[in-house]
């Protein structure tokens, strides 16, 4: 059955897609910070195999690669991120800054590069990054979001130049927008319900080929513009 790794599993878009692919026949590689109480994922059965990471913390990140290094992985979705209030200007320190572009633009580059020989072995061959429309320089006008603003943006740019180092792997880099979805990170206000939501960037990712690479799409299939 085809396998697909997925990060930050244990609740809100990152259970939805693990609930989803799970249903559908995959394998599933569950990622969470903790999985001893990670009940909602045990109950989705055997075919989830339910792993240690916390992106902020490199040892895990390394722990984590070494965990999963020999197997085969079609799909991965790095989804695991961190909301960061909003702001004056005034405010935005080095400390205040840190931890959204370590947790939100560096972890899924890193992730990202150390599954490389994963998604090699694979066969669909697809790494797709959570993004946000916060990214979007031309469409996001919300104000104060500083930090969370500017590390989805680096995750873009970053996405795209590492869809331009991997075409000639054949791997496909893609970014996917979610909406604004009814989870714990929005307060549970929002437009979607996580089903909605993932259920649509799914048939992305089921879409997508190398042609699709480095490009930024919403669930809804309609290209968000940069």
């Amino acid at each position: 059955m085809p396998r697909v790794l997925v990060t930050g599993a244990n609740r809100g878009l990152g259970l939805e897609f693990s609930r989803q692919y799970a249903a559908a026949g995959w394998d599933v590689v569950a990622a969470c910070r903790n999985p001893h109480v990670a009940t909602e994922l045990k109950a989705l059965g055997k075919v989830v195999s339910i792993l240690p990471l916390d992106v902020a913390d490199e040892p895990s990140i390394a722990r984590f690669l070494r965990a999963v290094s020999d197997i085969p992985i079609d799909v991965v979705i790095l989804n695991a991120g961190v909301s960061a209030p909003p702001q004056i200007a005034a405010a935005v320190t080095r400390d205040a800054w840190a931890p959204a572009i370590a947790v939100n633009a560096l972890a899924p580059l890193r992730l990202a590069t150390g599954l490389c020989a994963n998604l090699q072995k694979g066969e669909q061959k697809k790494a797709a990054a959570i993004s946000s429309l916060a990214a979007s320089l031309s469409k996001y006008d919300v104000p104060g979001q500083y930090s969370y603003r500017a590390s989805k943006a680096a995750l873009n740019s970053l996405w795209r130049s590492l869809a331009i180092e991997w075409r000639s792997l054949g791997i496909s880099c893609i970014l996917l927008r979610p909406g604004k979805v009814r989870t714990r990170m929005t307060g549970f206000s929002g437009d979607l319900a996580p089903e909605e939501s993932v259920a649509g960037m799914r048939r992305v990712i089921a879409g997508a080929t190398l042609a699709d690479s480095g490009r930024f799409i919403g669930y809804d299939g309609k290209e968000v513009p940069w």
